[in-house]
Formats: C-alpha cells, sequence, structure tokens
C-alpha cells in the first residue's frame, strides 16, 4: 500500500522536494518576523531527533505546534491536517503539487490566512501551504508529533544561530549588536534556498568543486546527484537504496561512500553518501545549477549561524568534526503509528540484509529489543542502535500475525 510504504521514507528527500510546491513562488523579501517591542534576539529551546530541529510555533493563535526548521523549504508547510479547522480555506481552490519522483501529485490549499508566532516573533500572512492529506506522516518517521514545517520567511527575518550540541536555537535582528561565531563562508541565496561550494575527493586523485543546497531539514550527510551537468559518477561499492520519497512518489538510487568532503579548511574523510537517479530537468526547476544537498548529518557537527541578509554561514568547529559516519546495518526500516504510546513497525526491509537473512518481515511489529520492552526506546534510540557496531548482536521480538516471534541478527555494515 503507498501510503504506509510513503510513512517510513527519508525526511530529507521529502523536504528537498517540497520547495517545488508552488509554479510561480513569489516570495516577499520584505515580509518577515518582528520582535515584540524593543527586543532584537531570542534564545528559545528546540527538540533535536535523527538530526532535525524541531521548534513550537504559534499558529492563529493556537498551540504551541511542533514544526520543523528547515532551510529546504520556502513557503511555509502545515502537514497535519487537523490545523485545517483554525484556517479558513472556503475562499481557496487546492491546487496540485509536483515534484520529483514518480507518480502522482498531491493536493494542497495555498492561504495567506495565517499569523505565525516563534518566541516573540510574529509574522501575519505568512504564504502557506496545507496539505490536503498527510500523506508523509512525519511524525511517523520520526516519533514525535509534526504539524508543519517552517523554512525561507523564519530565516530571512534574522540572523539564525543553532547550536546542535546544547538544543538552543538563538535568532537576532539583523543589523543589532552580537557577536559572529566561526569562520564566514560565501553563501548564495536562489529561490529562497541557501547554496555554498564545497570540495569532494572521490577517488585517489579525483577532486572537484561542488555547489551544494545547505539543507538542516535533510537528515542525511550528503547527497551527490550531478557532476559537470552530468549523472555524478559512482563508488565501486555502493547498495542500491529507496533514498526516498518525493511529491510524486518514490526517489530510487544508491548510498555509498566519498573519500572526503572539503569545507574551508574542514575535511570530513570517508563521508556516507546518497546518489540519487540524475534528473536533467531539475537546474530549471530549481533556477540554479548544483552538485547535491549538504545535510544536518554534517551540520550537527558546528555552530552554525545563517546570515541571509549578508549571504553567508558561519560555521564554528564542535568536538563531534571526526565523528564517523555510519549507516543502518540491519537492514530494517521502522515507523510508528502513534507519537504517545511507543508502537514499532517494520516498514521494509532490505533485501540481502541482516534482518531479511534472519526473517524479519514488512509489517511485523516490534515487541522488544535486547530484552527490553520497546517502550523503553525513541525512534532514534532504535535507529542509533542498528547501527552502532558492525558484528553486533540483536535480539529482537516481534507480533506476526499475533504470534510472538524471536530472532537474532548480527548487524553487518555494508557499505
Amino acid at each position: 500500500m503507498m501510503i504506509e510504504f510513503m510513512r517510513i521514507r527519508l525526511y530529507h528527500i521529502i523536504i528537498a522536494s517540497v520547495y517545488l510546491i508552488l509554479a510561480n513562488p513569489r516570495l516577499s523579501a520584505a515580509q518577515v518576523f518582528t520582535f515584540e517591542g524593543n527586543t532584537t534576539r531570542q534564545t528559545i529551546s528546540f527538540k533535536q531527533v535523527k538530526n532535525l530541529v524541531v521548534i513550537p510555533v504559534i499558529i492563529n493563535g493556537q498551540g504551541p505546534y511542533n514544526f520543523l526548521l528547515d532551510t529546504g523549504v520556502g513557503q511555509m508547510i502545515i502537514t497535519d491536517t487537523a490545523l485545517l479547522k483554525y484556517v479558513d480555506v472556503s475562499q481557496h481552490k487546492p491546487v496540485q503539487i509536483q515534484g520529483y519522483g514518480i507518480g502522482e501529485g498531491i493536493s494542497a490549499y495555498m492561504t495567506r490566512n495565517i499569523t505565525a508566532k516563534v518566541g516573540k516573533a510574529t509574522i501575519s500572512a505568512i504564504p502557506t501551504a496545507i496539505f490536503k492529506d498527510d500523506l508523509f506522516d512525519l511524525s511517523g518517521y520520526l516519533g514525535l508529533k509534526i504539524h508543519g514545517v517552517l523554512g525561507y520567511y523564519f530565516f530571512n527575518s534574522f540572523v539564525v544561530r543553532i547550536n546542535y550540541k546544547s538544543n538552543r536555537l538563538t535568532f537576532y535582528t539583523p543589523g543589532s549588536k552580537f557577536k559572529y561565531k566561526g569562520r564566514p563562508y560565501p553563501m548564495r541565496i536562489v529561490k529562497a534556498k541557501p547554496y555554498i561550494l564545497a570540495t569532494v575527493q572521490t577517488g585517489e586523485n579525483e577532486t572537484d568543486s561542488v555547489r551544494l543546497l545547505v539543507d538542516n531539514g535533510s537528515s542525511h550527510p550528503l547527497l551527490l546527484e550531478s557532476l559537470h551537468k552530468g549523472i555524478f559518477p559512482l563508488p565501486d561499492k555502493h547498495i542500491p537504496a529507496n533514498l526516498g520519497v518525493g511529491i510524486n512518489g518514490v526517489i530510487n538510487g544508491v548510498m555509498g561512500r566519498i573519500n572526503s568532503l572539503r569545507i574551508g579548511n574542514d575535511n570530513f574523510k570517508d563521508v556516507l553518501t546518497g546518489f540519487p537517479e540524475f534528473n536533467p530537468k531539475r537546474t530549471e526547476m530549481e533556477g540554479i545549477d548544483r552538485n547535491g544537498t549538504l545535510g544536518a548529518e554534517i551540520l550537527r557537527h558546528y555552530l552554525v549561524t545563517f546570515d541571509y541578509n549578508n549571504n553567508k554561514i558561519y560555521l564554528k568547529p564542535s568536538e563531534r568534526l571526526n565523528t564517523k559516519f555510519d549507516h543502518d546495518m540491519s537492514g530494517i526500516e521502522i515507523y510508528t503509528v502513534s507519537d504517545v504510546n511507543t508502537v514499532f513497525y517494520v516498514g521494509r526491509i532490505e533485501p540481502g540484509s541482516p534482518a531479511d537473512i534472519a526473517g524479519i518481515q514488512t509489517n511485523d511489529q516490534l515487541l522488544s529489543v535486547d530484552l527490553k520492552s520497546v517502550n523503553a526506546y525513541t525512534l532514534s534510540d532504535l535507529a542509533e542502535l542498528l547501527k552502532s557496531s558492525d558484528g553486533k548482536q540483536v535480539l529482537i521480538e516481534i507480533d506476526r500475525n499475533k504470534q510472538r516471534l524471536i530472532f537474532l541478527i548480527r548487524l553487518k555494515r555494508r557499505i
């Protein structure tokens, strides 16, 4: 069933495609969040789930609601259809959303009847897309109720600092007094998205300069799609992978590694990288020729400051800079159908993976892992456990059609 399949796909591809929603994405640079009174800065806490930043947002005086803060989107997006009751969309006809992938698009209402508030900062009449159906089920992927996504209009309103180590978000009024932290890099804003230049090394003597979309709403380290206007060359060792779901459906590709990624003086080695199928129409749709996407698995190694108004990004390395990048070693993709009671299901099994060899199947319900009830885990906990150590044995108890089964799998680093 397509909806069931979509709920388990990686969020980074979903959001990378969502910015294509509007046929004419006319973003008003003058329309911004503003602070109340004399406030010029504020710091709030955020929840970090699978490298993604979740902040509280008030919508039309109601909430707070959980929104992903994402540089990869332009218009604000409301994915939770329950919020339709707070918005008058009677005068708005649904439009068809198109994007990458195979299959048909989905319907959404486009409206400006939204006032959004983050902390003490407010914006009125923010352009918003409201999905008629929550096909992506971001809540199921993250194990936390997600109501929508906020992007360009917030980042364009402030200088925004993300501290992944302390889970603190600080935003400053442009032109106010504060101290920048980290090394500045040029950043180009095109159709509400930020891009930077970096260098990748794919072989011993194969080094290329690449332009990357900076997408903190992407949970991956790196995606590389094109080089010299053609398909990006694949590493010798790679595995087939469904990299995610776009507006139109499944996005296929492979997972592999590149020798290194260099951003300024910082060099990341043996970087886990996704290689989506090449789409020659992407440049026309995005308005810029780019090679790939820089995701939050890289960004979390820094104290990151976005300054859209001055076209700069500031990166201050943390002690995490030399962290190894590991992929899931079980072959199990897990989703939840509830963010209140912990109920986990197997969404997909990678063919030939340890889970596949052991006999675990799609739609199995997880009951316990290593003799601990799944109630003791979050989705993030399980994701970390299943990529923790090559050769590690994991005992998994499942319910299959009201029958309890126990499987012993040995984790294996496949790439």
